[in-house]
């Protein structure tokens, strides 16, 4: 019996962690099997060997395809286009936006996360969403210590491995379009959500933690769980923001692709989720998808 028991489990979490992150699109009009893969952004290049199936998924299909071209999104001209975005207009800067109260509260957050070597004076002029990510990002970098290198981040990692294959490589979107999703919203809305994020910065530490082990789980119903969890996660308006009207976007590209070549999609996991991930997207429109098991 114990013997059993233990079969069971090693039998249930293997399951659980080759069906998860990487899916199999197939059926209606396909040329040939292609692919779909949950990222997570501040993960590195060498997570792509612990997944399943994604190497022989890499090499097999005809191409690649990013949120954002690698290239472009490391290049010169990218980098100023998104500091001329990060920036307020001089009558909404933060100070501006919040009340003393709320202003010192942020402040206190970003002394601690800047280890005392910078306060939010030094960062008042950036759209409060551009403060957001960025403690976010120094947040979750305890989960993911080796998240300082964009070039060697998994999203880039996978396209550079399909490029050294010789396989066309290209991105969902522009660089406009994604800074668009991340800092167009009304400035007073991101000064609030600042401050709740920093008002919330002890919960939301857990919060973190639960991600980046559901991520390294690959369990993606666990990641969905904490992505819409109401207390921490993201609202509907919000996926409607930063996850669902992409995808309805992405899916103009990608329907045009599947007929003619197989295609690996990376990109960030909370694009699959929900009724407007792109997994409920593909199957709505006829298309087979499945979680890849690898024995």
């Amino acid at each position: 019996m114990k013997k059993l028991l233990i079969i069971l489990v090693v039998v249930l979490t293997a399951v659980q962690v080759n069906a998860q992150l990487l899916w199999k699109v197939s059926g209606k009009d396909c040329y040939k099997p292609s692919y779909i893969f949950g990222t997570i952004h501040l993960e590195t290049g060498e997570y792509i060997d612990s997944v399943p199936g994604l190497n022989e998924a890499i090499e097999s299909v005809d191409a690649i395809y990013g949120e954002i071209y690698s290239e472009t999104l490391l290049g010169n001209e990218t980098m100023k286009k998104i500091m001329k975005d990060a920036v307020a207009p001089p009558d909404s800067t933060i100070d501006k936006l919040l009340t003393k109260e709320e202003y010192n509260v942020v402040d206190s957050v970003v002394r601690v996360y800047m280890m005392g070597l910078i306060g939010l004076d030094n960062l008042k002029m950036l759209k409060p969403a551009v403060v957001y990510e960025q403690l976010n990002v120094l947040q979750m970098q305890k989960y993911f210590p080796q998240a300082l290198d964009p070039s060697n981040s998994l999203d880039m990692a996978i396209q550079n491995r399909g490029m050294k294959l010789g396989k066309h490589v290209d991105g969902l979107e522009s660089v406009d379009a994604q800074i668009k999703a991340l800092f167009s919203a009304p400035l007073a809305d991101q000064a609030q959500d600042l401050v709740d994020f920093c008002r919330k910065d002890n919960t939301i530490d857990q919060y973190g933690k639960q991600l980046c082990d559901a991520y390294h789980a690959q369990d993606l119903p666990a990641i969905e769980r904490i992505i819409f969890d109401p207390e921490m996660g993201m609202s509907e308006d919000e996926m409607e923001t930063v996850a669902y009207e992409r995808n309805r976007n992405w899916m103009e590209k990608i329907e045009m692709t599947l007929p003619v070549q197989s295609v690996l999609i990376a990109v960030g996991a909370a694009h699959l989720l929900g009724p407007q991930g792109l997994i409920q997207l593909l199957r709505d429109r006829g298309y087979t998808v499945e979680p890849v098991n690898v024995p």
